[in-house]
């Protein structure tokens, strides 16, 4: 049975790092695609997700897109309008959180402050739900990971 985000809320943030490290990798092939995107975890990461994403540039973070070719970027739902942002590359490495080998979203070179020290990391939640940890790749920073959940979605954002 699929894990509900519910249950993820109920999750303690130290938690995330233990069941990321628990699920399977994503196959490359069963990525492209849109996702919709949600905040899960405690109350106080959820709500303070919206404002720090703001601030970063990525307000109104709606969710990602993944295409065929490894390459994914954000999509952005503003006042309705749906556009993109800061694209990136799928990289096949090992895991910052457990040294296992893993899939990473890198932003790519020339992207505005913080992305460019951003790594995304996802694995399988199911089949339809991937469970991302946004890590900052700085000194001192790496072993904070925020969890965040993309579900498959069959919306026609694009106009």
């Amino acid at each position: 049975m699929p894990i509900q985000i519910d249950e993820l809320n109920r999750l303690p943030f130290r938690q995330f790092r233990s069941l990321f490290a628990s699920l399977a990798i994503s196959g490359v092939d069963t990525l492209p695609g849109t996702y919709r995107a949600a905040f899960v975890g405690p109350a106080w990461l959820r709500t303070s997700a919206g404002p720090a994403l703001s601030v970063s540039g990525l307000g109104g973070w709606w969710g990602k897109e993944f295409f065929t070719n490894g390459s994914a970027i954000n999509i952005i739902r503003r006042a309705g309008v749906f556009s993109t942002r800061f694209p990136m590359k799928l990289v096949q490495t090992r895991s910052l959180i457990d040294q296992k080998d893993g899939l990473s979203l890198h932003y790519e070179a020339g992207s505005p402050f913080p992305w460019m020290f951003v790594v995304d990391e996802i694995r399988c939640l199911d089949d339809n739900s991937l469970l991302g940890m946004t890590i900052a790749n700085l000194r001192g920073l790496r072993g904070l990971a925020f969890p965040f959940i993309l579900q498959k979605s069959e919306t026609a954002w694009r106009s």
